[in-house]
């Protein structure tokens, strides 16, 4: 019998100290400085999810405010850096409608643009996302002109438009190989006024004057084609074009003869 009362009251002292830790543990006060620091270590190690846990305990917890608005902010460093793009743009995007005035919104501007940016894939798909890239990086530059990564977002918008650009021209050789004219010199034309000076410039000229021959506007064609070759003299596709340019005053002289 007295065994038995030893071994209840040895279960008893064990449960009552393991109250008394649990409770103290309770009782102790908040600290988010340290639970931050916790967590960005999560994040050197790549532990985003876990990280993302302790981020959402300090912005629920922090009384002082001091560590809570950063947590918004680094929840969707989480989701950015584990190539969650989706879940990050949600988050940049709630953290700079809170406060767009944060001296951590550019930042989350800049973040919220390469959230779009990382999701461009291969120009046949990602017109759309390229858009929004482009746009949220003159976003960056037009609310925020002393960001400190003005350098960056110049080549991103410049990558940006190129794939655009790419973009109008696929949509309008697929055009105008399957015989609808209209339509490619429309793709072509857009092109040429929303990203001048791009690296399918030249070839845009060349199939649009050729759109425009196909459609039997050979004024607007010849216009085209002597943009091409006044541009760009040396390249082969100006070539080509003086080759149509031969051929449309060959047409002309003999009309005119036939008169």
């Amino acid at each position: 019998m007295k065994k038995v009362l030893l071994v209840f009251a040895s279960i008893f002292f064990i449960v009552a100290c393991s109250s008394n830790k649990t409770a103290l543990k309770e009782n102790q006060p908040f600290n988010a400085e340290e639970s931050f620091k916790k967590a960005n270590n999560l994040m050197e190690q790549r532990s985003y999810e876990e990280a993302r846990g302790i981020f959402e305990d300090i912005k629920a917890r922090d009384a002082s405010q001091q560590y809570a608005a950063l947590a918004k902010l680094r929840i969707a460093d989480t989701y950015f850096e584990d190539g969650s793009y989706e879940e990050a743009v949600t988050e940049y995007e709630t953290f700079l409608e809170a406060d767009p005035y944060n001296k951590y919104a550019s930042y989350a501007q800049y973040k919220l643009a390469m959230s779009f940016f990382k999701q461009i894939k291969g120009v046949d798909i990602s017109y759309s996302t390229a858009q929004r890239a482009l746009k949220e990086f003159e976003k960056l530059q037009r609310n925020y002109p002393r960001n400190p990564y003005m350098d960056v977002t110049e080549s991103r918008i410049t990558a940006c438009r190129r794939m655009l650009a790419e973009y109008e021209f696929y949509v309008g050789s697929f055009y105008f190989n399957k015989g609808s004219y209209e339509a490619a010199a429309q793709r072509f034309n857009n092109l040429l006024s929303n990203y001048p000076d791009s690296l399918k410039e030249p070839e845009a000229l060349y199939y649009l004057g050729l759109s425009y021959e196909n459609m039997g506007q050979r004024g607007l064609a010849l216009k085209s084609l002597q943009a091409l070759i006044e541009k760009f003299p040396s390249l082969a596709v100006s070539r080509d074009a003086k080759k149509h340019l031969a051929s449309f005053s060959y047409l002309i002289i003999k009309s005119n003869s036939e008169k």
